[in-house]
């Protein structure tokens, strides 16, 4: 479950998107400070999104998680994709058929199972952080409602798998447009995607 990402400055996000991607994007002037830097975002955190809203495409912050219903003070911040096709319904359906987003990141990071024992004799899960191989930002599935956003998540393919079962359901920039407004099926299989993968160094 992916619990941390690095979302690029705000002018790496411009001009990945507007000159390299050619995307018609509004920017507003309220958050070019906020987001001049890199920011490491974990669940509470405030971050950039792009949605579509008013006829427009744009960039709005948003605070990373949906409140829970079960436990007061705390979020929801990673979505199954496979939930919103169940019969049963849940908290995500509106923000998957209606209210849907692109989180923007450097790389994510996610948890292993396994476990190694460190020199100070207390044992760590093994870390990783994943990057797309082919762009130079990983732009990621989410969904919104009113000030929160989630990280949509899938099945993880063979670069995540070793380290978690699940990911988040990462997107090409040609599939930007079916997750924002058409139907988005043949996004659940992410074996085809590449990603590199950096284990992070023993403490």
């Amino acid at each position: 479950m992916c619990s941390h990402y690095a979302m690029p400055s705000l002018k790496e996000i411009k001009t990945y998107l507007t000159t390299d991607l050619k995307l018609p994007l509004i920017v507003p002037k309220n958050i070019e400070e906020k987001f001049s830097a890199v920011t490491q975002i974990y669940p509470k955190s405030s971050s950039l999104v792009m949605l579509y809203s008013n006829n427009e495409l744009k960039l709005v912050e948003k605070k990373w998680g949906y409140p829970s219903p079960f436990q007061k003070n705390r979020v929801l911040y990673n979505a199954r994709i496979e939930r919103f096709y169940e019969e049963k319904p849940s908290m995500w359906d509106n923000s998957f058929a209606r209210q849907r987003c692109i989180i923007l990141a450097n790389e994510f990071w996610e948890s292993s199972k396994q476990t190694y024992l460190a020199s100070n004799n207390q044992t760590y899960h093994e870390h990783s952080s994943f990057t797309a191989k082919e762009e130079p930002m990983t732009l990621i599935a989410g969904i919104y409602q009113g000030d929160d956003f989630s990280m949509v998540t899938a099945a993880a393919n063979s670069t995540v798998l070793p380290v978690h079962e699940r990911m988040p359901l990462v997107l090409k920039p040609s599939e930007l447009r079916r997750w924002l407004f058409q139907n988005f099926t043949s996004l659940l299989n992410r074996s085809e995607y590449n990603l590199a993968r950096h284990q992070l160094p023993h403490r």
